[in-house]
Protein backbone atom coordinates (compact mmCIF):
# COMPACT_ATOMS: atom_id res chain seq x y z
CA UNK A 1 0.00 0.00 0.00
CA UNK A 2 1.13 3.54 -0.72
CA UNK A 3 2.23 5.78 2.09
CA UNK A 4 -0.67 7.84 3.47
CA UNK A 5 -0.89 11.30 5.04
CA UNK A 6 0.61 11.15 8.53
CA UNK A 7 -0.01 14.68 9.85
CA UNK A 8 -3.60 15.85 9.51
CA UNK A 9 -4.01 19.61 10.03
CA UNK A 10 -7.47 20.95 10.86
CA UNK A 11 -8.15 23.98 8.61
CA UNK A 12 -9.77 27.19 9.81
CA UNK A 13 -10.58 28.24 6.26
CA UNK A 14 -10.62 26.73 2.78
CA UNK A 15 -10.04 28.44 -0.56
CA UNK A 16 -12.80 28.09 -3.14
CA UNK A 17 -11.26 27.68 -6.59
CA UNK A 18 -13.04 27.56 -9.93
CA UNK A 19 -11.74 26.38 -13.29
CA UNK A 20 -12.88 28.12 -16.45
CA UNK A 21 -13.45 25.12 -18.67
CA UNK A 22 -14.14 27.22 -21.75
CA UNK A 23 -10.86 29.15 -21.58
CA UNK A 24 -7.97 28.23 -23.84
CA UNK A 25 -5.68 27.26 -20.95
CA UNK A 26 -8.48 26.20 -18.56
CA UNK A 27 -7.33 28.73 -15.98
CA UNK A 28 -8.09 28.28 -12.28
CA UNK A 29 -9.22 31.21 -10.15
CA UNK A 30 -9.56 31.72 -6.41
CA UNK A 31 -13.08 33.12 -6.15
CA UNK A 32 -13.69 32.98 -2.41
CA UNK A 33 -13.17 31.14 0.84
CA UNK A 34 -15.04 29.07 3.38
CA UNK A 35 -14.31 30.25 6.93
CA UNK A 36 -15.10 28.58 10.25
CA UNK A 37 -16.96 30.75 12.77
CA UNK A 38 -17.54 28.63 15.86
CA UNK A 39 -19.80 25.79 14.77
CA UNK A 40 -20.78 27.59 11.57
CA UNK A 41 -19.10 27.96 8.19
CA UNK A 42 -19.40 31.13 6.10
CA UNK A 43 -18.78 31.57 2.40
CA UNK A 44 -17.05 34.81 1.41
CA UNK A 45 -16.57 35.86 -2.21
CA UNK A 46 -13.87 38.02 -3.77
CA UNK A 47 -10.90 37.64 -1.42
CA UNK A 48 -8.63 38.00 -4.46
CA UNK A 49 -10.10 40.89 -6.47
CA UNK A 50 -8.05 40.23 -9.60
CA UNK A 51 -8.92 36.53 -9.69
CA UNK A 52 -12.59 37.32 -9.10
CA UNK A 53 -12.68 39.91 -11.89
CA UNK A 54 -11.02 37.53 -14.35
CA UNK A 55 -13.29 34.65 -13.28
CA UNK A 56 -16.43 36.71 -13.86
CA UNK A 57 -15.08 37.71 -17.27
CA UNK A 58 -14.66 34.00 -18.02
CA UNK A 59 -18.25 33.23 -17.01
CA UNK A 60 -18.17 32.64 -13.25
CA UNK A 61 -21.68 33.16 -11.79
CA UNK A 62 -21.17 32.08 -8.19
CA UNK A 63 -21.57 28.78 -6.40
CA UNK A 64 -25.07 27.29 -6.82
CA UNK A 65 -27.50 28.53 -4.13
CA UNK A 66 -25.07 31.30 -3.07
CA UNK A 67 -25.50 34.20 -5.53
CA UNK A 68 -22.76 36.72 -6.22
CA UNK A 69 -24.97 39.70 -5.33
CA UNK A 70 -24.08 38.95 -1.69
CA UNK A 71 -20.41 38.97 -0.76
CA UNK A 72 -20.99 36.73 2.27
CA UNK A 73 -23.30 33.79 2.99
CA UNK A 74 -23.71 32.44 6.51
CA UNK A 75 -26.43 29.81 6.35
CA UNK A 76 -26.27 26.15 5.31
CA UNK A 77 -22.84 26.56 3.73
CA UNK A 78 -21.22 23.43 5.19
CA UNK A 79 -24.24 21.29 4.32
CA UNK A 80 -24.18 22.52 0.72
CA UNK A 81 -20.52 21.63 0.22
CA UNK A 82 -20.73 18.31 2.08
CA UNK A 83 -23.17 17.17 -0.59
CA UNK A 84 -20.13 17.03 -2.88
CA UNK A 85 -18.77 14.09 -0.85
CA UNK A 86 -20.11 10.55 -0.37
CA UNK A 87 -21.71 9.86 3.03
CA UNK A 88 -19.50 8.43 5.77
CA UNK A 89 -22.01 5.60 6.08
CA UNK A 90 -21.12 4.25 2.64
CA UNK A 91 -19.58 0.79 2.86
CA UNK A 92 -16.52 1.71 0.83
CA UNK A 93 -15.93 5.06 2.53
CA UNK A 94 -12.63 3.83 3.97
CA UNK A 95 -11.43 3.08 0.45
CA UNK A 96 -12.59 6.53 -0.67
CA UNK A 97 -10.34 8.04 2.01
CA UNK A 98 -7.35 5.86 1.12
CA UNK A 99 -7.53 6.90 -2.54
CA UNK A 100 -7.12 10.49 -1.36
CA UNK A 101 -4.20 9.71 0.90
CA UNK A 102 -6.23 9.77 4.13
CA UNK A 103 -5.98 6.86 6.60
CA UNK A 104 -9.39 5.12 6.73
CA UNK A 105 -9.43 5.36 10.53
CA UNK A 106 -8.48 9.05 10.60
CA UNK A 107 -10.24 11.32 13.07
CA UNK A 108 -11.11 14.10 10.63
CA UNK A 109 -13.89 16.68 10.74
CA UNK A 110 -16.29 17.36 7.89
CA UNK A 111 -14.55 20.67 7.25
CA UNK A 112 -11.16 18.97 7.22
CA UNK A 113 -12.51 16.31 4.88
CA UNK A 114 -13.53 18.99 2.39
CA UNK A 115 -10.03 20.43 2.48
CA UNK A 116 -8.12 17.18 2.11
CA UNK A 117 -10.32 15.70 -0.62
CA UNK A 118 -10.84 18.92 -2.58
CA UNK A 119 -14.54 18.00 -2.96
CA UNK A 120 -14.23 17.99 -6.76
CA UNK A 121 -17.07 16.89 -9.02
CA UNK A 122 -16.58 15.91 -12.67
CA UNK A 123 -18.21 18.82 -14.47
CA UNK A 124 -18.66 22.01 -12.44
CA UNK A 125 -15.05 23.24 -12.11
CA UNK A 126 -15.11 23.85 -8.33
CA UNK A 127 -12.46 22.70 -5.89
CA UNK A 128 -11.67 23.45 -2.25
CA UNK A 129 -8.03 23.97 -1.25
CA UNK A 130 -6.54 23.63 2.24
CA UNK A 131 -4.22 26.67 2.68
CA UNK A 132 -2.39 25.28 5.76
CA UNK A 133 -2.36 28.74 7.36
CA UNK A 134 -0.88 27.47 10.63
CA UNK A 135 1.14 24.59 9.29
CA UNK A 136 3.22 22.43 11.64
CA UNK A 137 6.88 21.68 11.02
CA UNK A 138 5.94 18.67 8.89
CA UNK A 139 2.79 17.86 6.95
CA UNK A 140 1.62 16.18 3.75
CA UNK A 141 -0.92 16.88 1.04
CA UNK A 142 -2.10 15.26 -2.16
CA UNK A 143 -1.74 17.23 -5.40
CA UNK A 144 -3.20 16.49 -8.80
CA UNK A 145 -0.64 17.25 -11.51
CA UNK A 146 -2.17 20.17 -13.39
CA UNK A 147 -2.02 20.10 -17.18
CA UNK A 148 -0.72 16.53 -17.39
CA UNK A 149 -2.68 15.72 -20.55
CA UNK A 150 -1.19 18.65 -22.48
CA UNK A 151 2.17 19.22 -20.79
CA UNK A 152 3.64 15.80 -20.06
CA UNK A 153 6.85 14.74 -21.81
CA UNK A 154 6.51 11.11 -20.73
CA UNK A 155 3.75 8.57 -21.39
CA UNK A 156 1.54 7.72 -18.45
CA UNK A 157 2.36 4.03 -19.05
CA UNK A 158 5.98 4.76 -18.09
CA UNK A 159 5.06 6.07 -14.66
CA UNK A 160 4.80 3.96 -11.52
CA UNK A 161 3.25 4.68 -8.16
CA UNK A 162 5.84 5.28 -5.48
CA UNK A 163 8.46 6.81 -7.78
CA UNK A 164 9.87 10.21 -6.76
CA UNK A 165 9.12 13.52 -8.42
CA UNK A 166 10.96 16.86 -8.44
CA UNK A 167 9.48 20.33 -8.02
CA UNK A 168 11.13 22.98 -10.20
CA UNK A 169 10.21 26.69 -9.99
CA UNK A 170 9.66 28.54 -13.27
CA UNK A 171 10.02 32.24 -12.41
CA UNK A 172 10.16 33.08 -16.14
CA UNK A 173 6.91 31.26 -16.93
CA UNK A 174 4.90 33.34 -19.41
CA UNK A 175 1.55 32.70 -17.71
CA UNK A 176 2.48 32.64 -14.02
CA UNK A 177 5.82 33.64 -12.48
CA UNK A 178 4.93 31.52 -9.43
CA UNK A 179 4.58 28.37 -11.56
CA UNK A 180 6.23 25.21 -10.23
CA UNK A 181 6.94 22.40 -12.69
CA UNK A 182 6.63 18.76 -11.60
CA UNK A 183 9.11 16.28 -13.10
CA UNK A 184 9.61 12.51 -12.97
CA UNK A 185 12.51 10.56 -14.49
CA UNK A 186 13.93 13.89 -15.65
CA UNK A 187 10.84 14.69 -17.74
CA UNK A 188 8.11 17.23 -17.27
CA UNK A 189 4.75 15.93 -16.03
CA UNK A 190 2.87 19.18 -15.56
CA UNK A 191 2.49 21.77 -12.83
CA UNK A 192 1.47 22.32 -9.23
CA UNK A 193 -2.17 23.47 -9.27
CA UNK A 194 -2.57 27.22 -8.99
CA UNK A 195 -4.47 26.97 -5.70
CA UNK A 196 -1.45 25.45 -3.94
CA UNK A 197 1.23 27.77 -5.35
CA UNK A 198 0.97 30.46 -2.67
CA UNK A 199 1.24 27.80 0.04
CA UNK A 200 4.33 26.13 -1.43
CA UNK A 201 6.12 29.40 -2.04
CA UNK A 202 5.27 30.47 1.53
CA UNK A 203 6.79 27.24 2.81
CA UNK A 204 9.91 27.76 0.70
CA UNK A 205 10.25 31.22 2.20
CA UNK A 206 10.20 29.61 5.65
CA UNK A 207 13.05 27.28 4.71
CA UNK A 208 10.96 24.18 3.99
CA UNK A 209 12.07 21.22 1.92
CA UNK A 210 9.61 19.51 -0.43
CA UNK A 211 9.59 15.90 -1.53
CA UNK A 212 7.00 14.13 -3.63
CA UNK A 213 6.12 10.72 -4.98
CA UNK A 214 3.54 9.50 -7.46
CA UNK A 215 0.65 8.33 -5.32
CA UNK A 216 -2.06 7.37 -7.79
CA UNK A 217 -2.62 7.18 -11.54
CA UNK A 218 -6.13 6.89 -12.90
CA UNK A 219 -8.63 8.65 -15.15
CA UNK A 220 -9.21 7.66 -18.76
CA UNK A 221 -7.03 7.20 -21.83
CA UNK A 222 -8.20 10.60 -23.08
CA UNK A 223 -7.74 12.30 -19.72
CA UNK A 224 -5.26 10.50 -17.45
CA UNK A 225 -4.89 11.86 -13.93
CA UNK A 226 -1.70 11.74 -11.88
CA UNK A 227 -1.61 12.49 -8.15
CA UNK A 228 1.48 13.31 -6.11
CA UNK A 229 1.80 12.90 -2.35
CA UNK A 230 3.84 15.90 -1.26
CA UNK A 231 5.73 16.10 2.04
CA UNK A 232 6.64 19.51 3.46
CA UNK A 233 9.28 19.67 6.20
CA UNK A 234 10.56 22.88 7.75
CA UNK A 235 13.10 21.19 10.06
CA UNK A 236 16.09 21.54 7.75
CA UNK A 237 18.41 19.63 10.11
CA UNK A 238 16.39 16.52 9.27
CA UNK A 239 16.76 16.94 5.51
CA UNK A 240 20.14 16.46 3.83
CA UNK A 241 20.80 19.24 1.31
CA UNK A 242 21.09 16.70 -1.49
CA UNK A 243 17.46 15.68 -1.00
CA UNK A 244 15.93 19.13 -0.88
CA UNK A 245 14.02 19.12 -4.13
CA UNK A 246 12.85 22.71 -4.29
CA UNK A 247 14.85 25.85 -3.78
CA UNK A 248 13.74 29.45 -3.85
Amino acid sequence: MNRLIEHLVEPQRLLLCWQARESKNRSRYCVGQLVKHGDDVWLQYGMDEQDMAEAIEMGFQGYPAFPLNRAEHRHHVLDAFMRRLPPRSRRDFGRYLELRGIPPDADISDFGLLGYTGAKLPNDGFELVHPFDNAPAAFEMLLEVAGFRHETQIAVSQLQTGEPVRFVPEPDNTYDRLAIRIEAQGHKLGYVPRGQLELLHRMIGQGAGLEGMIFRINGTDDRPLVYVLTSVTRDQSAIPKTTQRLKA
